[in-house]
């Protein structure tokens, strides 16, 4: 991963990609699955996953808010609760890279 590039986005910006995993890993830890996104947070997120490579498809009808979900292995990650109701998991270390698997 290049920890050089910088991560900018119309809410906050990072020097680099290490710091904005570091904001974005914290934020995600403070929330337990089912939890939904602080509207702050809510905010920085909302623009983080405009940086998706699949965000086009995710997106959908829109976003209503955002929650946390479980994943595998125990660990949790971002969902996009849309306005049609469907909810799309999405990896904020993908957002942060840009790059999808």
């Amino acid at each position: 991963m290049a920890r050089g590039k910088s991560v900018v986005l119309e809410t906050i910006s990072f020097g680099n990609q290490t710091q904005a995993h570091a904001f974005f890993k914290e934020m995600l830890n403070r929330y337990i699955p089912g939890e939904i996104v602080s509207p702050e947070d809510s905010t920085h997120l909302a623009e983080l996953f405009k940086r998706h490579p699949s965000y086009s498809s995710k997106v959908g009808p829109g976003v209503n808010y955002f929650e946390v979900m479980p994943e595998k292995f125990g660990s949790q990650c971002f969902c996009a609760v849309l306005l049609d109701g469907t909810k799309e998991g999405f990896s904020y270390k993908k957002c942060v890279t840009q790059k999808g698997d």
